[in-house]
C-alpha cells in the first residue's frame, strides 16, 4: 500500500466518521504510525489479521498479568488475537508465534481496574481519608507548579539547594538519600 492509498484511506474514515472506540488507546488513535511497516511485514510473513474485542483483549491481558507479564491493552490485543486464531485453526498450537507486548502495564489503567474490580475510576468518588500508620506513606499532597512550593511540600528547604551537598542534590531529612533535580 502506497502513501497515496494510505492518504485515501484516512480520508474516507474521516469522511465517513469512522473513529475506531477500544479500551486500548494505542489502537483508538487510528492512525499508525508505522502502517506502511506493519503491512510490508504482513505481506512478507504472509500474515494474517484478526479483529478482536475489548473483552478478549482484557481476558488477554489479564492471562498474561497471571503470569507474571505487564502489558498495555494494545499489546493484549495479540495474545487476544493469538487465540482467537489458534480457536478458528488458522495457526496450529505446534507453530511457533511471537506475541509482541510493549508499552507499560499501566497504560490504561481504568479498564484494568474496572476489569478487576468493578469500579469505574472516572465515576468513582474519593472516600474520606483514613489514618496513614506506615512510616514511608507518600499521601498525595497538591501544590502549586513551581520549584519553591514543592521543596517545601517535601519539606524540604530551598536554601540547601547546591549547599555542601553537591549542585544538582538539595539536602533531605536525617537518613534519607538526596533528591536529584
Amino acid at each position: 500500500m502506497n502513501d497515496a492509498a494510505i492518504a485515501n484511506y484516512y480520508a474516507r474514515m474521516e469522511k465517513n466518521n469512522i473513529h475506531p472506540h477500544t479500551v486500548a488507546s494505542a489502537i483508538e488513535i487510528g492512525r499508525p504510525v508505522n502502517l506502511k511497516k506493519s503491512l510490508r511485514a504482513l505481506a512478507v510473513m504472509n500474515g494474517v489479521v484478526a479483529q478482536v474485542t475489548d473483552e478478549e483483549i482484557l481476558e488477554a491481558k489479564a492471562l498474561a498479568g497471571r503470569f507474571g507479564f505487564a502489558c498495555e491493552p494494545a499489546s493484549a490485543a495479540t495474545i487476544a488475537g493469538l487465540k482467537q486464531l489458534l480457536n478458528r485453526q488458522i495457526i496450529s498450537r505446534h507453530e511457533r508465534v511471537a506475541c509482541v507486548l510493549t508499552g507499560h502495564g499501566l497504560k490504561d489503567p481504568d479498564a484494568t481496574v474496572y476489569y478487576h474490580t468493578g469500579i469505574k475510576t472516572k465515576d468513582a468518588r474519593q472516600p474520606p481519608p483514613e489514618p496513614t500508620w506506615g512510616h514511608l506513606a507518600n499521601k498525595p499532597l497538591q501544590v502549586a507548579d513551581d520549584l519553591q512550593a514543592i521543596l517545601q511540600g517535601l519539606g524540604l528547604d530551598a536554601g540547601t539547594i547546591g549547599k555542601d551537598v553537591g549542585i544538582g542534590y538539595v539536602a533531605t531529612p536525617g537518613d534519607w538519600p538526596f533528591v536529584e533535580y
